[in-house]
């Protein structure tokens, strides 16, 4: 069995590599690469990385941009395809779409339900009846109550993204294209991790760390009191986008309230994964493939410390020093994995 791996920035981007966001790609990838090339697995991997890419030496080098001419054979030449890429200028569709013209399998999200989820307003408008902040299509007028979030239609890691405080700030942003605005919700910024197969799973619930808006890291897992009822509206968001399959990420908001408001989803890995085996102990390759062949998914959590409460491990986006050893890194930019003392007991 051969399955053909591939990241956007890790494989060969056209665009310029900007570290702090190549870095999330590269540590995703290496979750990946490592738990299929797994003995449990009995798969062989195939996958090309991009020549500004240090990592991951035992694979053919390609140069930048030069993806295309390879992509079409390795998914000939492949049973199973994966593929993740940032839903900007809609290049997980376009992946996604061409991945489908050939007669591999893709382990991921129909390019239909990908084509949905990279644009934030079709997101909006299929989770009718969901909690969700008020959205609506930039054009410099607002029936929103300020502030408002201005982002992109499609964007990743929370670039572009900014505060409008009032009309004045408006105005000044009347030059913004393809952009929404969006109703600010006071919370918590979190993300979950599921599985769609016959049924929906819930793997992890995570938090977000941000910075501005900018996504540093996470959480995991989070430290908010749900309980299985509370996870409702995320299982009808995932059921609402038809052709969602495999590892998806749904972002919300944990409202003060204790309400749960679905902000945006991801038809794909999302950077949560690099800490699964530390935090539960699960190959999250493993599951992807038993997945699509319905094996049975079993339940997990995560595992105790010495003190007996939950372990937590934290993702952190920084930069590379002497005393730091990143799980990976790109140009001075690393994802670090860190164990830290929280106590958490759910």
């Amino acid at each position: 069995m051969n399955i053909f791996l591939f990241e956007y920035a890790t494989c060969g981007a056209f665009r310029e590599l900007e570290p702090s966001i190549t870095v999330e790609g590269l540590a995703m990838f290496k979750t990946l690469l490592e738990g299929f090339n797994s003995p449990e697995n009995h798969i062989q991997v195939s996958t090309f990385i991009d020549k500004r890419i240090d990592a991951f030496q035992g694979y053919p080098r390609i140069e930048s941009g030069t993806q295309n001419d390879l992509f079409s054979k390795y998914l000939d030449d492949s049973d199973l395809f994966l593929g993740t890429a940032p839903e900007s200028d809609f290049e997980l569709y376009n992946m996604t779409k061409e991945a489908e013209r050939h007669s591999t399998v893709n382990l991921g999200s129909s390019s239909n339900a990908v084509k949905i989820t990279s644009d934030k307003y079709e997101t909006y408008k299929k989770l009718k009846k969901i909690r969700r902040p008020k959205t609506e299509v930039f054009n410099v007028r607002t029936s929103l109550d300020f502030p408002v979030v201005a982002k992109p239609r499609t964007g990743v890691s929370g670039e572009g993204i900014f505060l409008i405080k009032n009309e004045t700030d408006l105005i000044s942003a009347r030059n913004l294209n393809n952009y929404l605005l969006q109703e600010y919700i006071k919370g918590k910024p979190c993300s979950a991790s599921l599985l769609i197969g016959d049924e929906p799973k819930i793997l992890s619930i995570n938090t977000q760390e941000i910075d501005g808006f900018a996504y540093k890291g996470a959480k995991i897992p989070a430290k908010i009191p749900l309980k299985p009822g509370d996870y409702e509206p995320l299982y009808q968001a995932a059921e609402k986008i038809k052709g969602l399959f495999g590892y998806i990420g749904i972002d919300f908001v944990y409202e003060d309230s204790g309400d749960i408001s679905i902000i945006e989803i991801n038809a794909r890995p999302t950077t949560p994964i690099i800490a699964f085996k530390d935090v539960y102990g699960f190959n999250i390759s493993k599951l992807i493939i038993d997945n699509y062949y319905k094996e049975n998914i079993p339940g997990f959590t995560a595992k105790r410390t010495e003190r007996t409460v939950v372990r937590t491990v934290a993702i952190k986006k920084g930069l590379q020093t002497e005393k730091i050893k990143g799980h990976v890194s790109f140009k001075g930019h690393s994802i670090i994995l860190e164990e830290i003392d929280e106590d958490i007991d759910i």
